[in-house]
């Protein structure tokens, strides 16, 4: 999925402002559900779970990027390079913040969703967001360049027929010369009727618009029996 790569531009893209608004969000519903700890599935860099953490939640992050767990450890957190299927402990909520499920196909999701139901507490929670369809219509496609001193990334976007292809080319400056990578990333837009089959209760809907005034996001509250 390009998680390397993706992990080593990450910082340069430009959607912190969105992600804080998300984070507070998903913050705000953990505090009313009760929530005191929790397991973040895709923990990236570790932002989340650093702001969970001053407001004196306890949390571990999992990530398939060894860089991002790297990130996240240097900022004093429990991280591991891990799948959610290999998780061992019980929680009493998971989260999976900014676009974590739209990476996964529906076989996937299954899969997903399964290990999620195995590794949370009965009567526990699992939050996730996902895109709506304008988000993948409207907001997603279109291309990004940028370009600096050491490096040069370009990044093309295109939405059809249920699939986000995000192209990535990145040239990165290694003594007098520069070395290129490249990736293609592709995210699933997904209905929430199907996610409701999945084997957990969906308790609560927040709908929200990060980009603008249409709603581009769904956050999901599911919970297990």
């Amino acid at each position: 999925m390009g998680l390397e790569l993706y992990g080593q531009i990450e910082p340069l893209l430009g959607f912190d402002e969105q992600k804080e608004r998300l984070y507070d969000i998903f913050l705000e519903k953990l505090r009313l559900l009760g929530v005191q700890s929790f397991l973040d599935v895709g923990c990236g860099s570790g932002v989340f779970m650093q702001r969970a953490k001053k407001l004196g939640l306890e949390c571990e992050g999992i990530d398939l990027s060894q860089q991002m767990v790297e990130r996240t450890r240097s900022k004093g957190l429990r991280a591991y390079y891990q799948d959610v299927c290999a998780v061992q402990k019980k929680y009493e909520a998971i989260t999976a913040v900014f676009d974590v499920i739209n990476y996964m196909d529906q076989e996937e999701l299954k899969r997903f969703f399964g290990c999620v139901k195995e590794a949370v507490q009965s009567g526990g929670y699992f939050l996730c967001d996902i895109n709506t369809l304008y988000g993948f219509e409207e907001i997603a496609p279109g291309a990004m360049i940028l370009d600096k001193d050491h490096l040069f990334i370009a990044i093309e976007a295109e939405y059809n027929e249920g699939r986000l292809v995000t192209d990535i080319t990145a040239f990165f400056r290694q003594n007098s010369c520069f070395v290129k990578k490249k990736d293609t990333i592709t995210q699933y837009y997904h209905e929430i009727e199907f996610l409701k089959t999945l084997g957990l209760n969906l308790v609560d809907i927040d709908f929200v618009s990060l980009y603008g005034d249409e709603v581009d996001k769904a956050l999901l509250t599911f919970q297990k029996e």
